[in-house]
């Protein structure tokens, strides 16, 4: 039987040249001084910028929720005024006519349900653009919560660096700038904030559509009143005749 052919000395080689590549990619891959304050002061600026687009966000929310509402309340009260205007315009009792005065008691479920309907309408509307409206805010605040848990992950890894050099300011930001760029921190946080933008353009965006929305649907429903005060008028006049036919 012929002896076998021992192969640890090609498994050494290849051993070794692995260890040499492994070696060659580190070197490249390995962050200078200048990469490293690169890293880092690209990281601070982000963690600047994100807590000035919070406290700028923060305010303009505020702003446009007091604006927001207050051009709801403007748009209900134009068209609920009108609404008004017009059955007192319609149901209003006639002094000394007691004929007129007999109908609109014997039809007032109708003249009361005309109403309920248009304040049921309402509350539909005022619904609907509201909702709208929250699930935009609720984009923007998820968005919040993602930069706020960055943060925390930078600050954690950060003094993670720190409590494994200590005294060694150099060695703990070599450490920090290649987590930030093996994780693709930096680029990550900057997405983020992007993002952050863009949703808050589109919650303005959303909230002028909702005004728009908010104003076609009671316009719409005071039209439908309208219609509905018109047919209670038409019944009313009816009744109004009976009554004077059944006098004469």
């Amino acid at each position: 039987m012929s002896k076998p052919v021992s192969t640890w000395g090609y498994r050494d080689l290849q051993y070794g040249q692995t260890n040499k590549t492994q070696r060659k990619i580190e070197k490249e891959n390995d962050l200078t001084p200048n990469d490293v304050k690169r890293v880092l002061q690209q990281c601070q600026t982000n963690l600047n910028t994100s807590h000035e687009l919070d406290k700028n966000d923060k305010l303009l929310l505020a702003n446009w929720t007091v604006e927001f509402q207050m051009k709801q309340v403007n748009i209900a009260s134009h068209y609920r005024l009108e609404m008004t205007r017009h059955r007192e315009h319609n149901f209003k009792k006639v002094n000394l006519n007691t004929k007129w005065k007999e109908c609109l008691r014997l039809h007032n479920k109708e003249i009361r349900n005309s109403k309920r309907s248009y304040f049921e309408r309402e509350a539909e509307c005022l619904k609907a653009a509201n909702s709208a409206d929250r699930d935009r805010t609720k984009a923007v605040n998820q968005v919040g919560k993602e930069i706020k848990k960055w943060r925390k992950s930078y600050k954690y890894l950060s003094n993670l660096c720190d409590v494994d050099n200590p005294g060694d300011k150099e060695s703990a930001d070599r450490c920090l700038a290649e987590y930030m760029r093996r994780d693709n921190y930096d680029s990550t946080f900057e997405r983020l904030i992007l993002l952050k933008l863009d949703t808050m353009s589109d919650l303005l965006d959303q909230m002028n559509r909702c005004l728009n929305e908010l104003e076609d649907c009671l316009r719409s429903s005071y039209s439908d009143n309208l219609q509905n005060i018109r047919t209670v008028m038409k019944t009313l006049g009816q009744c109004y005749n009976r009554n004077r036919e059944s006098n004469k």
